[in-house]
């Protein structure tokens, strides 16, 4: 799905479109999972699903002082992890899981709106 937004806020790490098997930057295109912020990118991140995600793969995310991480579970719908919220909440940082899709449209809205968030987003879990 492609995404059109403008603002003054623009930068060169919003999500210009996804699928299910790729990121699209400015002018990069991304086949990983990846972490995103208005300056900071990690490709071919780590954490290879949302299931394995764990409190220690937060740490490096967490020195960035984001106000909100946002996490892109994939194309199925994903619970909250207890451990995850309570770990996150604890660095007084705010934090919602949602299908990627749903993901990659709130970091663009957030970003255009001058929030500092961090969107961490997996590719389809199929």
């Amino acid at each position: 799905m492609k995404i059109e937004l403008d603002s003054e806020f623009t930068t060169s790490n919003k999500i210009i479109s996804y699928s299910n098997d790729s990121f699209k930057l400015k002018d990069t295109l991304i086949e990983t999972n990846l972490v995103i912020s208005k300056d900071r990118l990690i490709e071919n991140w780590s954490v290879d699903t949302y299931q394995n995600l764990a409190t220690q793969h937060l740490d490096q995310i967490i020195l960035w002082q984001p106000e909100l991480i946002i996490i892109g579970s994939g194309t199925l719908p994903s619970f909250p992890n207890p451990e995850l919220n309570a770990y996150v909440a604890s660095k007084n940082i705010g934090l919602e899981i949602m299908d990627t899709g749903a993901a990659c449209r709130s970091y663009n809205l957030l970003l255009d709106e001058g929030r500092d968030v961090v969107a961490c987003l997996f590719l389809s879990d199929n």
